[in-house]
């Protein structure tokens, strides 16, 4: 962890709006913003997937960390790592969620705004009853009729085959796959590629309507 840690120390420092004031004997970052709000964060290199058994040292400790962020970036999130750290409460993301965190003023509450559109949207349809992580670009909608949708959300503007192929190779089955823009479109050969996997290829409206069924 400590190169991670290093690394992160090192971007930072090119950052003029943050400033690391100290690294706890946990390794941990303690964190000040130019309005003098602070916080503490721990940096981890996992991957391919984050656990539960990954993040769950970093709170063992005297010092605990408001945010966790990973590096790199792509490395997906479980839904027990995510659970257990908004429990504690804190927060999870990639290393740019420092600074969006920082920006919150409340970092140990920092959710990405863009899953939590459709998660909140979802979560408040009529036909659904609970919502839960899987990773943290797939979730499972459970309904009051029909069965439970597994939803992956992807950022595509004009969301290609290959798209689709790839978010099955990296997050696996899905029943609907959404783009999380409302910009650009879902190719034929998008659609037609999901088909073939038993899935389907939505945007967000359409989705709405999908968890009507």
């Amino acid at each position: 962890m400590g190169n991670v840690t290093d690394w992160a120390i090192k971007k930072l420092s090119d950052d003029s709006t943050l400033h690391v004031l100290d690294r706890t004997p946990e390794d941990l970052l303690l964190i000040k913003a130019k309005d003098d709000y602070s916080f503490v964060v721990a940096v981890v290199g996992v991957q391919p997937v984050i656990h539960l058994s990954d993040v769950k040292p970093l709170f063992t400790g005297v010092t605990r960390p408001n945010l966790v962020v990973n590096v790199p970036s792509k490395t997906l999130w479980s839904g027990a790592a995510i659970d257990f750290i908004h429990a504690v409460p804190a927060a999870f993301g990639s290393f740019g969620a420092i600074t969006r965190a920082a920006q919150s003023k409340a970092a140990g509450f920092y959710r990405d705004k863009n899953m939590g559109f459709f998660i909140d949207a979802i979560n408040q349809h009529k036909n659904v009853t609970s919502v839960s992580y899987i990773y943290d670009r797939v979730f499972r909608a459970n309904c009051r009729n029909g069965a439970s949708l597994v939803i992956a959300v992807i950022d595509a503007y004009n969301m290609s085959a290959e798209d689709v192929r790839n978010a099955r190779n990296l997050l696996g089955h899905f029943d609907v796959v959404v783009k999380s823009s409302s910009y650009g479109s879902i190719t034929k050969q998008a659609a037609a590629a999901a088909q073939s996997m038993g899935a389907e290829t939505l945007k967000f409206g359409e989705l709405m309507q999908r968890l009507s069924k």
